[in-house]
């Protein structure tokens, strides 16, 4: 019998792709053929996973101004639907349609693999949608944090209120996405849904892929929602540098981490040489893992004996020897560091990191610097109040054990499997 063929659809950063390697080489190991369909810019790391690509416009520019555009705080998800997604929807329509030609199932990220709901809708094929954080199902019943603070105190404290507030943002966010509109109806597909809100999730099954520390279901999730947990990718990793290992070991004085996310690294800007003079003021070791176009950033040379730089290492190896991580909010990189029972200090950038780095506040294990360009003072202040935070280090030490408990992999594959066996 042949083998049965899933096409996961994503587009993004690398943490909009891990997710769907994970997923990908799990139900490659039950014996089902797996193709990712994205981006050429992620093509070595989808050949590094063993599994099948298939090359899904459109393709991100390297370049700091793309970037800058990409991360802007304000502006940034109107460029990325606007300026990048929207104008390449026929292609990405094209090529997805192409990649699922023998599919059985169509796996897709919602807000990004726009295409997907459209070839679902035009081919049949039995589709599944998933959410990697929990601001994307824009719950009436949750604090909006992409909306200003006014706004969004206002709308958490009357679920009405946030509904009128969310009928006023659809509206005003129909016009970014034209282009799939007009395709759809030229494809024939009448009842289309906004593609940002209802129409990203299919109504077969929504994997809501993220820790229930971080959110839990809502009155208003689509019904076809099931929540598995977070899908971590843990690739086989070639062991760290003799030097790291090292450095970690030497436990003189309490280490800090500090990284961005894929996406975020490459809008840095200042970050890890404000970091690095934070850790130095307050005589502490400073691990700076700096990816993306943050590795071209510039430190003093020497480093001072207290720090080390990385371009990349598995966080899985070092957050457990760190007393603070400072991060950007990604959702993986969060889950990490709850997994590694460490506090957290949080910098969001853009898009979801703000409601990520809000939520984490309020499970009590972070503190949020609401600057995404905070200045050295500003961030020694953050690290010298956690480090003096007892009850946060036990409440992240508490939290731990339930997240490492997680095994969203499992979960989401068994569910992709009853839709299978269910035709």
């Amino acid at each position: 019998m042949a083998q049965r063929h899933i096409v996961f659809a994503t587009t993004g950063s690398l943490g909009d792709l891990h997710p769907f390697l994970a997923l990908g080489c799990e139900m490659q190991r039950r014996d089902y053929r797996v193709t990712i369909a994205t981006s050429a810019v992620h093509k070595a790391e989808v050949d590094a996973a063993g599994l099948g690509f298939h090359h899904m416009r459109p393709d991100p520019e390297d370049t700091p101004t793309f970037h800058a555009r990409y991360m802007h705080p304000v502006t940034g998800g109107e460029f990325v639907y606007r300026q990048y997604l929207g104008p390449a929807i026929r292609a990405s329509y094209d090529d997805l349609l192409t990649a699922t030609e023998d599919a059985d199932l169509l796996v897709s990220q919602t807000l990004m693999a726009l295409a997907a709901p459209l070839v679902a809708a035009k081919t049949g094929i039995a589709w599944v949608s998933a959410v990697l954080q929990p601001m994307s199902f824009f719950s009436v019943y949750d604090r909006p944090n992409y909306l200003p603070n006014a706004v969004a105190w206002a709308c958490a404290r009357s679920p009405v209120f946030h509904e009128r507030v969310l009928h006023y943002v659809k509206k005003h966010t129909e016009n970014w996405l034209l282009p799939i509109r007009e395709l759809g109806l030229e494809l024939g597909i009448v009842d289309q849904k906004h593609p940002l809100y209802e129409g990203q999730h299919a109504p077969l099954r929504a994997l809501a892929m993220f820790s229930p520390l971080m959110g839990t279901a809502q009155p208003d999730w689509p019904a076809s929602a099931v929540q598995t947990g977070t899908a971590l990718y843990q690739p086989a990793a070639a062991a760290p540098p003799v030097s790291l290992t090292q450095f970690l070991e030497c436990r003189t004085t309490p280490l800090v981490i500090f990284t961005l996310s894929s996406a975020s690294s490459n809008d840095a800007g200042d970050f890890y040489a404000e970091s690095l003079k934070a850790a130095s003021a307050l005589g502490l070791r400073a691990l700076l893992v700096m990816g993306g176009l943050a590795k071209h950033a510039s430190l003093p040379e020497p480093l001072p004996a207290l720090a080390f730089r990385i371009g990349y290492v598995a966080f899985e190896t070092v957050f457990v020897h760190a007393a603070v991580i400072v991060h950007s909010g990604g959702s993986a990189t969060s889950f990490k560091a709850l997994q590694a029972g460490k506090p957290q200090v949080v910098v969001p950038h853009a898009h979801d990191q703000r409601d990520n780095a809000l939520r984490l506040q309020r499970l009590g294990v972070a503190t949020v610097i609401s600057r995404r360009r905070p200045g050295w003072k500003t961030l020694r202040n953050a690290l010298r109040a956690v480090l003096a935070n007892t009850p946060m280090g036990e409440k992240a030490a508490a939290v731990a054990a339930q997240a490492r408990d997680e095994d969203g992999v499992q979960a989401a594959c068994n569910t992709l499997e009853a839709v299978l066996a269910h035709g």
